[in-house]
């Protein structure tokens, strides 16, 4: 033993001989020390690994088959509880006949909504391919009345399940396959506690020049039983005022957003989702919303494979009005069976995306599903091709 710690423990033996109740207290107390130390700084890690395979027979006149394999690492880090950081990367292998597809190919081109090039590509225009990326790495502190984010995030307006207006830093097509994988922004986000249920939040995505950033302040409150919000944004060159609402109606929740958009070029235009969702005893959920766009892509014609699969990525569309109904319900304490539909009120097409899920011991699930469309030539939905997917999936 160190003669320090002969020390410590000679002089512990001795008070504990005299003092016995403080001898305690010195005993607690350094048991709490090393709780702290052992809060101060705590590191988890989580992930994923996962193999998926998606076919469409053929697509633009090619066939079109593609298989991933991605691995994804989650360090989460805390210091002293008001500090927190995260930083997450992606390994992907992706192989098949997609990636020399025409089409596939020009939506790949597609730019990143990130600003840093935190990627590599080790083995590109080759199948199979290997990239790595960063999916988030940003930094927080957060206390009672303030919370700033710095670095790679996701900033999240908008709640709409199938499109959102509000969500203007990165939104999600309703068509993808994965829509909880959300790349993120390289951004600020700070937000301030005014008051009781009342919120400040300013955003800024960053870019080279005023014409490429993104910036947007909100004003979030609750009345009864209500949240409300208000949003003014310049989203690149268009300045974008909005607003949401989200409560319950009777037994489910009824919510809505809009968005006017002032373009810089070109006319004014309106986005708006009303949806309404209800949850029974059964495990059964109901979700309904409709989508109006004025902001539709010009000229509206499917021939644009490229535009629309670039528009897909945000909000954009090839037609006004769309109505979305998503359902599902656990068939088994394992299996869950869901779906969802998205008809195309003005053209008569539609999308369905029917999907089982099964929950394996150990974090592992095993997903089938598919996306299938149906329409005329000029619909929005009538010139993709059916798709069909296996996802197996296992988190740690």
């Amino acid at each position: 033993m160190l003669p320090a710690l002969r020390l410590a423990a000679l002089l512990l033996g001795i008070t504990a001989a005299s003092r016995p109740g403080l001898a305690r207290e010195l005993l607690s107390r350094s048991a709490e020390l090393t709780a702290e130390s052992r809060d101060a700084f705590r590191l988890d890690y989580s992930g994923y690994l996962q193999e998926q395979v998606i076919s469409a027979g053929e697509f633009g006149g090619r066939s079109f088959t593609l298989g991933q394999t991605r691995s994804r690492l989650v360090l989460d880090a805390t210091f002293h509880k008001k500090f927190s950081a995260e930083f997450s990367q992606t390994l992907a292998a992706d192989y098949g006949s997609a990636l020399i597809n025409p089409v596939y190919a020009l939506s790949a081109q597609a730019p990143p909504p990130t600003y840093f090039r935190w990627d590599h590509s080790f083995y590109p225009g080759k199948d199979p391919s290997l990239d790595w990326s960063v999916y988030r790495a940003y930094g927080k502190y957060e206390n009672a009345q303030v919370s700033l984010i710095l670095g790679r995030q996701r900033i999240a307006f908008g709640t709409a399940l199938f499109y959102s207006p509000m969500d203007l830093f990165n939104p999600v097509s309703p068509l993808a396959l994965e829509p909880e994988e959300r790349v993120g922004v390289d951004a600020a986000f700070f937000e301030a506690r005014l008051a009781q249920f009342t919120y400040l939040d300013l955003a800024y995505g960053v870019g080279d020049l005023i014409d490429e950033s993104r910036f947007a302040v909100q004003a979030k409150t609750t009345v009864h039983s209500y949240d409300l919000s208000l949003l003014g944004a310049r989203i690149f060159e268009d300045w974008i005022a909005g607003g949401a609402f989200s409560g319950y109606l009777k037994a489910g929740g009824l919510y809505g957003e809009m968005t006017y958009t002032m373009p810089e070029t070109g006319s004014n235009y309106l986005r708006a989702t009303l949806g309404y969702q209800y949850s029974f005893a059964n495990s059964v959920n109901l979700v309904a919303e409709y989508y109006h766009n004025d902001g539709v892509l010009a000229p509206a014609t499917p021939g644009l494979v490229s535009s629309f699969l670039a528009g897909q990525a945000g909000l954009a569309t090839l037609h006004r009005n769309f109505l979305g109904l998503s359902s599902g319900i656990d068939y088994t304490a394992l299996v869950r069976l869901s779906g969802a539909v998205l008809f195309d009120l003005d053209y008569g097409s539609f999308f369905l995306g029917p999907a089982l899920t099964y929950s394996a011991p150990y974090s592992i699930t095993l997903t089938l599903g598919a996306q299938l469309f149906s329409g005329g030539p000029k619909s929005e939905f009538g010139f993709l091709p059916d798709f069909y997917y296996a996802r197996l999936r296992w988190n740690f």
